[in-house]
Formats: structure tokens, C-alpha cells, sequence
């Protein structure tokens, strides 16, 4: 794909793929507990991308893999467990994405305190794009919802977002990366997590469901190589509020998802709430004359100049 139409078209695939996780969750907890499925599903993703990387002769170092072993830590091993876990306590798929549709308010705030400043404008989007999750996943979403799994989808949301802020303000090293090195080492990092946990829990041995296996697939293929992939494209090119207000649309989507795969209702109020998702990501997204090239914090460190609005 081109990367001028690569780059357009990256926010849509992150939101499609993306969501497809919260679908995979639901797929597979019926079959196995989270921390089964979780570790099952990097013995698989880990060692594909390092085959990949070694057979194109990568190298990383000492800073790299450190700064790509904590995001990995937070943004794949924190986030991926606390929303599996969720799903295992009940948690509806729509509960658990409007627990998460908390991150980019959060890491809009937390940004702001760092001198990245998205004035009204941005706060308006944010709250339409809450207001429209808030649609999409019904006003029965949190009916009967257990604390446990709401307590563990905040988690999740919590260490999605220290990713999302400490990819923006920890320097990146010199050398040049791309999104395949960071999910080669975050791969493997959040492989080493999760095996520590499901053996320590005696959780490690697989179903012999087959279902099982049609999850950890859909996992690997969709969520981990598209959505992940996705995700951390659009987190370099445009920056940790965009990727985050993304997100949005996700609950709708994941809804769709739902629809088309096991023949669940897609409420009118879904749809409803989509729309008005997206109408507050476009509120947040800048307006095309105010355009400038993507700036990431520790750039506008090095540069000595003020903030930049992302390129979205």
C-alpha cells in the first residue's frame, strides 16, 4: 500500500481491527481463562516476528529495548490482561469498551500538564466522543456489571494510557524503527509476562476445544499484527491524543462486529452513538489549514520550540 494512502487510511483500519479484539475476548472465554488464551496467543504472535526480524537482520539496542520493554509491558501485557480479565468476570464487550473510551480524556489531561495544549476545541471533541461510546453501548451497559470486571477494565485503560503518555515523552533513540521492531520486542516482552503469570497460576496448558485455537488465530491475525500494528503506526504519525480519540469508535464497531459474526442485535442507538463518536473525533481532529507536521514531545524538547498540532 502506498504510504500516502497507508497513512489516510490507517485510522480506519486501526478502529476495525482494533475492536475485533474485544470480539476475540468474548470468543474465547467460554474455553479457556484469560491468562490461557493471552499466553497462547504471543507463544504464537512472539516467535512470527522474530523470525521476521532476525531474517532481516534487525539489531537493537541497549536504550531501544528497554523504552520498548516498558510500552510493551503497559500497552500490550497490562492492557490486554486487565480487558480479558474483565471479559472472564462477565463484563459485557460494550461495558469494557466504555471503561477504555476513558483513555483519551485521561491522556489528553495528563499531556496538557506536559505543555501540550488542545484548548477547547479538543476538550468539546473529547466529550462528544464520550457521549456517543455512552450511545453505543446502551443505557444498560453497566446494569448488573460486576465491580470486579469494571475494576479490571479500568486497569487495563490505566496502563493503555501510561503507554500512550510515556511513548510521547520518553525520548526515542537515534536509530532509525519501525512499527515491525516494536512489535517484535513488545511481542516478546509481553510473551515473557504472560508465560510468568500462566504458569504461575497453572494456566498455561491450552483446551483441547478447537474453538480455542479459531480464537488465538483471530487474536494473532487481527488483533496483534493488524490491530497492534495499526495502533502503533498511528500512535508515530500522529500522536497519542489522535490514536487515543480513535478509540472511540471502537465500542460501535465491535458492536458491528458482534452483528455480523453471531447474529446479535445492532441497536439503532449503536448507530446513533457511532455517528456521534465521530463527530467528536472530527471536532478534535485539527482543521486542515491549522496542519502542521506530526510533533512528538520529545522532539519539541530537542527543537526548543512550543507544541504542534498533529497531522491527522
Amino acid at each position: 500500500m502506498p504510504a500516502r494512502l497507508l497513512r489516510h487510511a490507517a485510522p480506519a483500519l486501526l478502529v476495525v481491527l482494533w475492536s475485533s479484539g474485544f470480539v476475540g475476548a468474548t470468543f474465547a472465554a467460554p474455553v479457556a481463562p484469560a491468562t490461557t488464551t493471552l499466553l497462547w496467543r504471543y507463544v504464537v504472535a512472539a516467535p512470527l516476528m522474530l523470525v521476521v526480524v532476525l531474517a532481516l537482520r534487525r539489531r537493537y539496542g541497549p536504550r531501544y529495548l528497554r523504552r520498548e520493554a516498558v510500552l510493551g509491558t503497559l500497552g500490550q501485557a497490562g492492557y490486554l490482561y486487565g480487558v480479558f480479565r474483565a471479559v472472564e468476570h462477565g463484563l459485557p464487550a460494550g461495558t469494557a469498551a466504555l471503561l477504555a473510551s476513558l483513555q483519551p480524556a485521561l491522556v489528553a489531561v495528563v499531556l496538557s500538564r506536559f505543555g501540550q495544549r488542545g484548548g477547547r476545541r479538543q476538550a468539546a471533541g473529547l466529550a462528544i466522543g464520550f457521549l456517543g461510546v455512552a450511545l453505543a453501548v446502551g443505557p444498560d451497559a453497566v446494569a448488573g456489571t460486576g465491580v470486579a470486571g469494571a475494576l479490571w477494565a479500568v486497569t487495563g485503560m490505566l496502563s493503555l494510557s501510561a503507554a500512550a503518555v510515556f511513548g510521547d515523552l520518553w525520548p526515542a533513540p537515534e536509530e532509525e524503527h519501525d512499527v515491525l521492531d516494536s512489535l517484535a520486542v513488545q511481542g516478546v516482552v509481553t510473551l515473557a509476562f504472560f508465560a510468568v503469570v500462566a504458569f504461575g497460576s497453572g494456566q498455561a496448558a491450552p483446551p483441547a476445544d478447537p474453538s480455542f485455537w479459531l480464537a488465538v488465530a483471530w487474536l494473532v491475525g487481527l488483533s496483534f499484527l493488524g490491530g497492534y500494528g495499526t495502533y502503533l503506526y498511528v500512535l508515530r504519525t500522529r500522536g497519542p491524543v489522535a490514536v487515543s480519540t480513535w478509540l472511540y469508535l471502537t465500542p460501535a464497531v465491535a458492536a458491528t462486529w458482534a452483528w455480523a459474526m453471531f447474529g446479535e442485535e445492532l441497536p439503532l442507538l449503536t448507530v446513533a452513538g457511532f455517528a456521534v463518536s465521530l463527530a467528536g473525533v472530527l471536532v478534535v481532529r485539527p482543521a486542515r489549514a491549522r496542519r502542521k507536521p506530526a510533533c512528538t514531545a520529545q522532539a519539541v524538547a530537542r527543537s526548543g520550540r512550543g507544541p504542534i498540532l498533529t497531522d491527522w
